[in-house]
């Protein structure tokens, strides 16, 4: 694992991963084709009664292949120098993906799509027990008004193969969670049979209302590959922010923020991901050192 120093300087990060680009603080980030646009347009209306009626859409084929796999090289590089996942976002790649899928937010956010500072990486590994987030909602509060108006939505793309081999998306599919007498609190108040697995490859983009119950599932031992995949949360802006801070989609974070907003989701998410004690000294070392360049 590099050092906290060497963490704050992005040369350290571009030798690790060169095939992958972090753009400079005065440079504006590459633009990238939207999806659909080699194809006259993307139609969310095929994909809004499934998520209206069970919370949630899985849309396969919608990114570029070859777009992922420098990005899921970039996950594998990581993980072999012994460095978290979530560093994937110190690289531009990383917030294209999701600046590719604007014309899918518009439709279901409309036109003041705003990016919430939450999002993780995974590498669910077979041959460590690896597993993904237990069950959850990703926002407790309220994420849509009525059935025709979300408020926020959350976005997760594997870089690879998902599978109940490796721990794809589970999902409780709203269509059954209405018919049960309270709102599922726990695991245990799921009915097993109501359950639904999402399967998916790269290229595959699912979303969800934050109000969804899912989890991530746990791999098989016998797995073929690990699971790998990223994931962001949005909100229509033209409701009152959900965060301290709202960013840009348009222009993502420059390196030191970048740095500083990933280090800040380890303490967020310390309750779902399992998080050994040496990154998160080295994560605190991160943030004293930032602190230091302030």
């Amino acid at each position: 694992m590099i050092t906290a120093f060497q963490a704050c300087q992005r040369a350290g990060w571009l030798s690790i991963n060169p095939q992958l680009t972090i753009s400079g603080d005065d440079t504006r980030i590459g633009d990238v084709p939207p999806i659909g646009a080699d194809q006259g347009g993307f139609d969310g209306a095929v994909h809004s009664e499934r998520f209206w009626e069970d919370g949630y859409f899985l849309i396969r084929d919608l990114l570029p292949v070859d777009s992922l796999t420098d990005l899921r090289a970039g996950i594998e590089n990581l993980v072999a120098n012994g460095l978290p996942p979530a560093m994937i976002y110190l690289y531009d790649e990383a917030w294209q993906v999701f600046r590719r899928l604007r014309p899918l937010l518009n439709h279901f956010l409309g036109d003041r799509v705003k990016l919430l500072p939450h999002f993780w990486a995974w590498h669910v590994n077979p041959g460590e027990d690896g597993r993904g987030w237990p069950p959850h909602r990703d926002y407790q509060g309220e994420s849509a008004i009525g059935d025709d108006m979300l408020i926020s939505l959350s976005l997760w793309v594997p870089l690879g193969i998902a599978n109940p081999d490796n721990g794809c998306m589970y999902v409780l599919p709203r269509s059954f969670e209405k018919c049960y007498h309270q709102p599922v609190a726990k695991p245990e108040d799921v009915a097993l049979q109501d359950v639904r697995a999402l399967p998916a490859g790269p290229g595959t983009v699912m979303g969800w209302r934050q109000d969804l119950y899912h989890w991530g599932g746990r791999a098989s031992a016998f797995a073929s590959e690990p699971r790998i995949s990223l994931s962001l949360e949005f909100q229509n802006a033209a409701f009152d922010p959900m965060a301290d801070r709202l960013l840009d989609l348009e222009q993502p974070p420059v390196f030191r923020e970048r740095l500083e907003l990933i280090v800040q989701q380890f303490a967020k998410y310390r309750h779902m991901q399992f998080m050994d004690d040496n990154t998160l000294r080295w994560v605190d070392d991160i943030i004293v050192e930032l602190s230091g360049r302030a």
